[in-house]
């Protein structure tokens, strides 16, 4: 929160700024009356009204933070004068609902929507947490950029046309792992390493394998069968 300094014009009548005057001349009603923010520093600020600048705080139910200009509702209450809430404001500052300390938004019964013609930003110091049953995201284009990312879930779907992965190091841990494609790919630019307890490839056309040097070794046997075979 920018504290705006309390510092009132040269030409104010200071007398007014007393805490015993501050109160001075505004009506007793509970409606209040209308004046002008000049400055504020937290909850403390200086309000412009009845051509005298006063001392007020700003009400706690005043939700809208009240920005230097801004026409705002004057009340007095024990002993004091407290800003109630924004009338109007000339200047382009957004309306920002403000607390000093925590914010619960709360919908006993019915839903929380926050609409927004252009863009929703959520910004958090610390953290910042979804929990629900089921969260749904739709969005033409999405990115995350992370720089560690933990998921833990029991089951995981992907239906997408395309799927491009890119990173230095891919590590992958799993009791199974199940491949369906019709056509597959792979493209290595120096070793390919695999090693198995048991390995069983089958073609139901062609199996090719191309090397300049290529070794077939075994502990036991090597064994070759075919109708026919040829050599060299």
């Amino acid at each position: 929160m920018t504290a705006v300094p309390l510092t009132p014009p040269r030409d104010a009548p200071m007398e007014a700024l007393s805490p015993i005057g501050m109160a001075r001349g505004l009506p007793t009603t509970a409606a209040g009356i209308a004046g002008e923010l000049i400055a504020r520093d937290g909850r403390a600020s200086t309000v412009l009204y009845d051509g005298g600048i006063h001392l007020a705080r700003i009400a706690v139910g005043c939700l809208i933070q009240p920005e230097p200009g801004d026409r705002v509702l004057i009340a007095p209450a024990d002993g004091a004068l407290w800003v109630l809430t924004v009338l109007d404001r000339t200047s382009d500052a957004p309306a920002r609902l403000w607390s000093e300390g925590d914010i619960d938004i709360v919908s006993v019964s019915g839903e929380i929507k926050l609409l927004a013609a252009e863009a929703v930003t959520i910004d958090a110091g610390k953290n910042a947490r979804i929990a629900a049953p089921e969260v749904e995201l739709h969005a033409g284009i999405g990115r995350f950029v992370i720089e560690e990312l933990t998921q833990v879930g029991r089951s995981a779907r992907y239906f997408v046309d395309r799927i491009r992965s890119m990173g230095d190091v891919m590590e992958s841990f799993a009791e199974h792992v199940l491949v369906k494609a019709k056509r597959g790919s792979r493209f290595i630019a120096e070793s390919d390493q695999m090693r198995a307890g048991a390995i069983d490839h089958r073609a139901e056309g062609t199996l090719q394998l191309h090397a300049e040097t290529s070794f077939i070794t075994a502990d036991t046997v090597v064994r070759v069968d075919a109708d026919q075979i040829h050599m060299g």
